[in-house]
């Protein structure tokens, strides 16, 4: 992978100025997850030299959510230190810094020049199916079809499993051409895990992430070790450090998230030790605006290009200001 020079960062070339504002983002139509319906989005962009921007927001229910009070003073710390040297601000503002400083040493222009911030080439992400009735979700998943979608991720949890066993073995018949993984947001107990795992792989599903809550690390490491099909921790890397929890655990696969994650070089570091261990990873957004999905596309571009991703299509809000990201077919593509 290509890694990010951390050094203009640490100890940025120019004076440097920080300013901050609130938004708040509204659905198009609620955003149905494990911790409830979403009907609005509050986040905060960090503007730097007044020509990098950054984004700053976390998942309800995952980490505390920014407050102005906490951005307004590491925004201060920075501006202090002159770059981000010893500051470890918490992940969704580590994130919206970093980026928003990688933005400014490259004013007007991409952070990083690639095929994909030239418009040449796009980056392949999955379709999302997002929680609602049987009907709705096949439905999804047939539109994904027809728009070329090869990777079909569908939240599991929220409806009775064996209802969600048979959408997803409908699922399979129907779509065969496509790989179908599920994220279960920790929704099964350890004792029960193992047997749906099994009875999901008989259904067609290729992969699981987080099948059961996050700070089990032994009954997760044999879930892993025994699993019939490969399990990729999510929920699993908020607050903690990549060796301990890969060494102890094995899983077959991360899912890294920079802005719950610790941010742009921590969720590097996050890939570097999965690389080393031979374990996969790609990014998910977190339904970020405009702001934040153009700063990860980009390092997604950079780091590892042409991996399949699990970012969003920049089209959730009403109201998001128009962006550089465009989704076409069944990749993000940039718009030059």
């Amino acid at each position: 992978m290509q890694l990010i020079d951390a050094a203009p960062l640490m100890h940025f070339p120019q004076p440097l100025k920080l300013r901050w504002h609130a938004r708040v983002l509204h659905f198009k139509k609620p955003a149905a997850t494990s911790r409830g319906a979403l009907a609005e989005r509050r986040t905060f962009i960090i503007e730097a030299n007044g020509c990098g921007m950054g984004e700053c927001c976390t998942m309800p229910g995952l980490l505390p959510e920014p407050t102005a009070d906490e951005l307004g003073f590491w925004c201060v710390r920075v501006e202090q230190n002159q770059g981000l040297e010893n500051i470890a601000a918490p992940s969704p503002i580590q994130f919206g810094l970093e980026c928003a400083l990688l933005a400014a040493l490259s004013p007007g222009r991409p952070r990083w020049n690639t095929p994909f911030t030239r418009g040449e080439e796009g980056i392949p992400i999955h379709h999302l199916i997002w929680m609602d009735s049987t009907e709705a979700m096949l439905a999804a998943m047939q539109d994904g079809i027809e728009r070329g979608f090869s990777c079909l991720k569908m939240k599991i949890g929220a409806l009775p499993f064996e209802q969600e066993l048979q959408l997803l073995r409908e699922a399979h018949a129907a779509f065969p051409q496509a790989e179908i993984r599920v994220d279960a947001n920790g929704a099964f107990t350890p004792h029960e895990a193992l047997q749906k795992l099994e009875a999901l792989a008989t259904a067609g599903v290729s992969l699981i992430e987080q099948p059961i809550r996050p700070g089990q690390w032994q009954e997760l490491a044999q879930l892993c070790l025994h699993s019939p099909l490969p399990i990729a921790l999510d929920e699993e890397l908020i607050r903690n450090t990549p060796i301990p929890l890969l060494d102890t655990v094995q899983p077959q696969a991360i899912v890294i998230k920079p802005s719950l994650h610790g941010g742009l070089l921590a969720a590097q570091n996050w890939a570097q030790q999965a690389e080393q261990r031979h374990i996969r990873w790609w990014v998910n957004s977190a339904l970020e605006s405009h702001i934040g999905l153009t700063a990860l596309a980009e390092w997604c571009a950079y780091a590892t290009p042409g991996t399949l991703q699990g970012l969003g299509t920049g089209r959730l809000f009403t109201d998001d200001a128009p962006g550089l990201i465009q989704l076409r077919d069944s990749s993000l593509y940039y718009i030059t």
